[in-house]
């Protein structure tokens, strides 16, 4: 490590998503300020642009206890070949063990980001969320810093941890530039507006709520088209879903999208129907183009924009408030567009990239500046402790075999 510069090793799970986009963000914008940045993921987000040091981790989405040990063995001999000055973990996998690996390197800050506490998610099972909260509670004092994505997060992160320890840094996007339009959602909108979402086709994503509301919208607007990009599990549910509700001709199941500024530019309406969220960036990214949004009040959903001004709130899991709010945004051309506009004036002078890559930055450099001088040769017991995790890691690769 050169003398002064700060290294920073990003941990993660997932890869893609509003996480595989933080990280991406961050690891550029990191750089252009001077930051040696390190990636420790099962991935290379895909988005991501320019050269990076990559270490494979082995962080499975689902809890694996075997493979979930392994990886925090792993990340600790990461962490003593990298040197980092500080470990920004981002979600729940990744913040576990970030956190964990501080039993062997306790000089080492560690900030996380949970982009979505897990107990706060979508769940069938009560038992589940109480589980996922237990672990929370645990682990929140090892966290130097959490760094939520909005209020509503923070509000979490202080009810588990110490409050003291939580700061808020919305997530932000940078000015949007004109561009193409997605070819499919373009030849959608010949045939009349074109309502669209963004989303894994998964439970929680609300996907349901949306399709449930159609019948009511179609029966005013008959010519509406709906289209749905993403890829997922639940894809053959929804499309007998709207086969059910009878509104299969008008719903189109597109498929992952490259580019969805591309995608977005040919909606006339966003819509983002989640049961759970934190801050999530695909309603930025629709206000940063002037798209009209309604979404559901959940998370920090209601902390991007103004409702009623700059974009529609609705309780989650209520079609009938889905439909009506569709409706308004459809029979006013005009107000659409007067909405669409306050949303993108709105998002450039809140939400803006380089103030969150900023303030994180003023995060790293508190929390360096405040941090013991490391030696480079490690304490007895620091010696012991390492080689008992050696010990242990290399015991469970032989089961495994």
């Amino acid at each position: 490590m050169t003398a002064g510069v700060t290294r920073v090793l990003l941990c993660y799970q997932p890869t893609d998503g509003g996480v595989g986009r933080h990280i991406g963000d961050l690891a550029v914008g990191l750089r252009e300020r001077g930051y040696e940045v390190v990636l420790c993921g099962p991935a290379v987000p895909r988005d991501l642009t320019g050269p990076v040091e990559h270490r494979y981790l082995d962080l499975r989405r689902m809890i694996a206890p075997r493979a979930d040990l392994l990886a925090l063995g792993d990340i600790a001999r990461i962490i003593s070949e990298e040197r980092p000055d500080l470990i920004h973990a981002h979600s729940s996998k990744a913040g576990a063990v970030a956190r964990l690996a501080r039993f062997s390197h306790p000089r080492t800050p560690v900030v996380y980001t949970p982009h979505g506490y897990a107990f706060a998610g979508h769940f069938s099972r009560s038992y589940e969320r109480l589980t996922y909260r237990g672990v929370e509670c645990v682990l929140a004092p090892l966290a130097s810093r959490v760094v939520c994505v909005c209020d509503a997060e923070a509000s979490l992160a202080r009810s588990i941890g110490p409050p003291s320890r939580v700061r808020v840094i919305h997530n932000g996007v940078p000015s949007a530039q004109g561009g193409p339009v997605d070819q499919r959602v373009a030849d959608l909108s010949r045939l009349g507006p074109v309502i669209g979402a963004l989303a894994l086709l998964r439970p929680g994503k609300g996907l349901e709520t949306l399709i449930d509301s159609l019948p009511g919208v179609l029966e005013h607007h008959p010519d509406t088209q709906v289209a749905l990009l993403g890829e997922g599990p639940d894809l053959d549910v929804l499309r007998a879903r709207a086969r059910l509700r009878g509104v299969a001709h008008a719903v189109h199941f597109l498929g992952p999208s490259a580019e969805p500024l591309a995608a977005l530019r040919g909606m006339d309406v966003f819509v983002h129907p989640s049961w759970a969220e934190a801050f999530p960036y695909v309603t930025l990214e629709a206000m940063s183009l002037g798209r009209p949004i309604v979404a559901s009040d959940v998370g920090g959903v209601g902390e991007a924009f103004i409702d009623g001004e700059s974009g529609l709130l609705i309780p989650p899991r209520d079609d009938a408030a889905l439909t009506r709010a569709l409706l308004v945004m459809l029979d006013d051309p005009d107000r659409r567009a007067r909405i669409g506009a306050l949303a993108l004036n709105h998002v450039s002078r809140r939400f803006a990239r380089a103030t969150m890559i900023d303030r994180l930055a003023d995060v790293y450099d508190e929390l360096v500046a405040s941090r013991p001088e490391q030696t480079h040769d490690p304490s007895p017991h620091y010696r012991r402790h390492r080689a008992r995790w050696q010990g242990r890691r290399s015991t469970w690769r032989r089961s495994t075999r």
